[in-house]
C-alpha cells in the first residue's frame, strides 16, 4: 500500500496515478509505518508525515492536480535519493517491491489503465523526439528533464568511444591459427563510420564500394543507366548502335577506340564471340555471325573469377573489396603480381574455360591501363566493371588525337 503511495507521490504522473490509485483504496490516509519499504526509507515519523500531507495536497486542489510536481519540493536529500531510486531503479528492484500487497502495473488489467503510459516513461523506455536525444534512454518525460541532454551527451560519447575502440580484427573471426591460409586472405570487413552498408548484398545497377558507395556518379552515370545491370554496362560501350545486340565489329572498334592495336582487337574478338556468344542466344541454334545478346549477358559469367559480378549480372561490393583486402594487403591498387595471386587463389578445379577468361580479362585491363608505376588503381578497376572508364580512355584518346599527341 505505502509502496504505491510513495511512487505516485514521487511520479510526475501523480495527477494521473493518485486518484486512481485513491478510488481502488489502495492509498490510505495514514501510511503503516510498519511497512517494508518505508523500513528501508532513512526517514523518520515527521518525513512520512510531510509526504503524507503532500499528498493529500496533491488530491485535495483540482488545480495542484494538473500541475507538475517538481522533485524540488522534498529538501530533504536522503529522502529524494531513495525516491530516485525507486522510481527510477530497474523494472526487477520494482516489482519485487510492488508485490507486498499492490497488484502490479499490467495494461492490460482495469485498474491499470495509466499504467501502460506511468510504466514507459517512468522506466525511461521512451525515445526522445530531439535529435539531439534519439538513443538517449533519458527522454523528455524522465524527472531529471533539466538532465536529459548530459545524460545523452554521455551515452553518445561512451558509443563513440565503444566504436572506436572495437577493432575490425575482432568483431568477426576471420582467420584461425590451424588454417594458415585464413590468415594469408583475410575478407573484407567494413569500417565501423563506412557508408557502404549490406557490403554482402549485389547492387543491381550500382557498382558500389566503400570509397564510392553511391558508383559513379559522374555525368549521372548511376542515373542514366539506372535500366542495366553492371554486367550489362560493362558491354555498353561496345554496343555502338544501342540496339543491345553486340556484332564482333563492334568489339572491334570498341577495343581499337581504347588504344588496342589491330592485332590484339582481333584476338579479342576470336576470345570474346568464340566464347560468349552462344549462351546469350535466345535459341537453340548457334548465331553464324557470333553475336552477343546483351539481354542474356549474365548466362556468359564464368568460374575462377572474382565474383564481383553474381550470375545475374550484378555487382557484389564485398567480393570487389576482398580482392584488395585479401590479395594486396588493403591497398587501394594492386600490382601485376597481386593479379598473378589472385588468379591462382581463385582458381576452380576442372575450369579451363574460367581460367582462361580471367587472364584474358585482367591481361586486356593491365594493358588498357598501362599504369607507369605498375598500379592498377581501386579506383579504375571499378569503373572497368561499370563500364564508366571505357567512355574516360575513349575520349582522352580522341582528343589526344585532334592535338596530335598520338
Amino acid at each position: 500500500m505505502s509502496s504505491a503511495y510513495l511512487l505516485a507521490s514521487h511520479s510526475k504522473h501523480a495527477d494521473a496515478v493518485l486518484p486512481n490509485y485513491r478510488q481502488q483504496g489502495l492509498l490510505s490516509n495514514n501510511p503503516p509505518q510498519d511497512d517494508p519499504l518505508l523500513k528501508d526509507l532513512p526517514m523518520d515519523r515527521a518525513q512520512v508525515d510531510k509526504l503524507h500531507r503532500l499528498s493529500e495536497t496533491t488530491t485535495a486542489d483540482p488545480q495542484i492536480q494538473h500541475q507538475k510536481q517538481p522533485s524540488a519540493q522534498w529538501n530533504d536529500q536522503p529522502i529524494t535519493d531513495q525516491l530516485n531510486k525507486l522510481s527510477n531503479g530497474s523494472a526487477e528492484d520494482n516489482s519485487s517491491k510492488l508485490s507486498n500487497g499492490v497488484p502490479a502495473i499490467d495494461g492490460s488489467r482495469d485498474e491499470g489503465k495509466y499504467s501502460d503510459d506511468y510504466s514507459s516513461k517512468a522506466n525511461h523506455d521512451t525515445t526522445a523526439s530531439d535529435d539531439s536525444l534519439k538513443g538517449c534512454r533519458h527522454c523528455q518525460h524522465c524527472q531529471h528533464g533539466g538532465q536529459a541532454k548530459e545524460h545523452a551527451s554521455i551515452e553518445i560519447k561512451q558509443r563513440e568511444i565503444t566504436a572506436e575502440g572495437r577493432s575490425r580484427e575482432n568483431s568477426v573471426v576471420r582467420s584461425i591459427q590451424p588454417v594458415p591460409i585464413t590468415i594469408k586472405r583475410k575478407p573484407f570487413i567494413a569500417r565501423p563510420d563506412s557508408k557502404l552498408r549490406h557490403a554482402g548484398t549485389a547492387r543491381a545497377h550500382i557498382a558500389a564500394t566503400e570509397d564510392k558507395p553511391y558508383g559513379t556518379t559522374h555525368k549521372d552515370w548511376a542515373r542514366n543507366h539506372s535500366h542495366q545491370t553492371v554486367l550489362q554496362q560493362h558491354c555498353d560501350f561496345f554496343d555502338t548502335d544501342r540496339d543491345g545486340i553486340i556484332w564482333p565489329q563492334d568489339t572491334f572498334s570498341g577495343f581499337h577506340k581504347l588504344g588496342f592495336g589491330i592485332i590484339l582487337s582481333l584476338v579479342a574478338v576470336f576470345v570474346i564471340h568464340a566464347n560468349f556468344s552462344y549462351p546469350t542466344l535466345p535459341t537453340w541454334l548457334p548465331d553464324p555471325f557470333f553475336r552477343v545478346y546483351l539481354t542474356n549477358i549474365h548466362k556468359d559469367k564464368h568460374g575462377s573469377d572474382s565474383g564481383t559480378y553474381d550470375h545475374e549480372g550484378r555487382f557484389v561490393p564485398q567480393k570487389f573489396e576482398d580482392i584488395f583486402e585479401k590479395y594486396a594487403e588493403g591497398r587501394d591498387y594492386v600490382t601485376i603480381w597481386d593479379v598473378s595471386n589472385m588468379m591462382k587463389g581463385q582458381r576452380c578445379i576442372a575450369d579451363p574455360i574460367g581460367w582462361g577468361g580471367a587472364f584474358f580479362e585482367w591481361l586486356a585491363t593491365y594493358l588498357m591501363l598501362w599504369p607507369e608505376d605498375g598500379r592498377m588503381m581501386k579506383e579504375d578497376i571499378r569503373g572497368i566493371y561499370d563500364g564508366s572508364l571505357f567512355y574516360k580512355i575513349a575520349a582522352r584518346r580522341a582528343s589526344n588525337k585532334a592535338y596530335g599527341y598520338e
